[in-house]
């Protein structure tokens, strides 16, 4: 009887194309998902002197792409490269600073949309690849799926449960069939951000160094809340093109808007100080009006000396 194994890795293109098996991270999945591919096949209409009541003459296929979308709980690092999480999202916003701390080593990362991803400065030409390995019977295959690009993002958080990251991605083609990559390594479980971790916060909110890269943020005085259950979803509007160029699969990614939506349950029961949600909710209501949230999932495992491992999402 053949097996029935499925695993993941992700590699970060140098160049939008070319298959990136070697650099990988791997990263679980929540559920077996194999990118759908799209075809264009199209019959070609013409009359040779054969007999029209034949049907078309022949199929051609005139373009291909790919979309995904991926389910897996969220660890702040990946197997083997351990930054292939942050990379994901780095290829949907467009930018990723860095930033060190002299006294422990550590680093923090913080992302944000920008105008221009593609430029130099920020991604560049890079894209991202799908190495689907699944077993073809009894042997195991490398499917890599090329030219990848992050459309949307979301951090879906519920009670009793991990964080979930679900990843919507596009992109160009299949490349040729490979050896299994093997030896799957994944990251460490006190890795994993859970809900037993996630702190949500509203209010003052105060964020050290200088805009937009910032280094950290201060909940000191802010508030506290304890929904049932918390979702974030981003989208930034790409989509591909297929252009005149002599390509058969699209080369050419186009930007659109940013939109963030954010579903948060909570009651009437409000904390002691700093935040009212009757009061928020008879604002909304009454009229147009904002406040901020930021999320923060501990994974309570110290990276290094000083900090945890953590995740901070400001909305």
């Amino acid at each position: 009887m053949a097996e029935n194994r499925l695993y993941l890795a992700v590699g970060e293109e140098t160049a939008r194309g070319s298959a990136e098996s070697a650099a990988v991270g791997f990263v679980p999945l929540s559920s077996p998902s194999i990118p759908k591919m799209e075809f264009d096949d199209r019959t070609r209409k013409e009359y040779r002197g054969e007999a029209g009541a034949l049907g078309d003459t022949t199929v051609a296929r005139m373009s291909r792409k790919w979309s995904a979308s991926i389910a897996m709980p969220f660890f702040t690092e990946a197997g083997s490269v351990k930054g292939v999480v942050g990379t994901l999202v780095k290829h949907f916003f467009g930018s990723a600073t860095s930033a060190q701390n002299g006294t422990t080593g550590q680093y923090a990362h913080m992302m944000y949309p920008v105008s221009d991803p593609f430029a130099t400065a920020n991604l560049g030409a890079k894209a991202v690849t799908l190495n689907l390995n699944i077993n073809e019977g009894a042997a195991m295959r490398n499917w890599p799926f090329v030219g990848g690009r992050v459309r949307g993002v979301s951090f879906e958080q519920e009670t009793g449960h991990p964080l979930r990251l679900n990843v919507e991605m596009f992109g160009q083609t299949k490349a040729e069939t490979g050896a299994e990559i093997g030896l799957p390594v994944f990251a460490a479980e006190n890795l994993r951000c859970d809900y037993n971790g996630l702190k949500v916060y509203t209010g003052t909110i105060t964020r050290t160094g200088t805009a937009p890269d910032y280094t950290g943020f201060s909940f000191a005085g802010a508030t506290q809340l304890k929904p049932d259950k918390v979702s974030v979803k981003m989208e930034n509007g790409m989509e591909d093109a297929l252009r005149l160029g002599g390509d058969d699969y699209p080369d050419k990614t186009r930007m659109g808007r940013f939109k963030v939506s954010v579903d948060i349950t909570i009651d009437w029961e409000d904390p002691a100080s700093g935040f009212s949600s009757i009061a928020e909710w008879r604002n909304w209501m009454g009229s147009a009006s904002s406040t901020n949230f930021c999320l923060v999932w501990d994974t309570l495992t110290q990276a290094g000396t000083g900090d945890n491992h953590s995740l901070d999402d400001y909305a």
